[in-house]
């Protein structure tokens, strides 16, 4: 009777840990929202003042689980978002090309690096 109770305990703790798993897991935002978080942190001066604008520039995303960022080698999970802009004033930036990427939590959208202008 011992074993028995002993195994439905150790098969309850198996289900509620991968039930945890699962719950973890689906908690990383979509591509869409991600976006949409991408979007509100860059509007503003020089990344655009509405959101089509602001999302014309963003060239690509991914999702990175635990991989390495291309703004800020970070090694948790993290959407980054390369980020082109062609502004008219050509002295500033790089002959007026801003080119870098934005990476945000996965599971939260907030802020977790960034090489561009003006994101400090």
């Amino acid at each position: 009777m011992k074993c028995i109770v002993a195994k439905l305990i150790v098969a309850a703790a198996a289900i509620v840990a991968l039930d945890f798993d699962c719950a973890h897991a689906a908690s990383t935002m979509s591509e869409q929202q991600a976006r949409a978080k991408a979007i509100a942190i860059l509007r503003g001066d020089p990344y655009g003042r509405t959101n089509v604008e602001v999302a014309s520039h963003i060239k690509a995303a991914r999702l990175l689980q635990n991989g390495q960022s291309s703004a800020c080698g970070t090694k948790t999970a993290a959407w980054e978002f390369h980020v082109v802009v062609v502004t008219r004033d050509k002295d500033k930036y790089d002959n007026g090309v801003i080119d870098g990427y934005l990476a945000i939590d996965a599971r939260t959208g907030k802020i977790l690096c960034a090489n561009l202008p003006q994101m400090d």
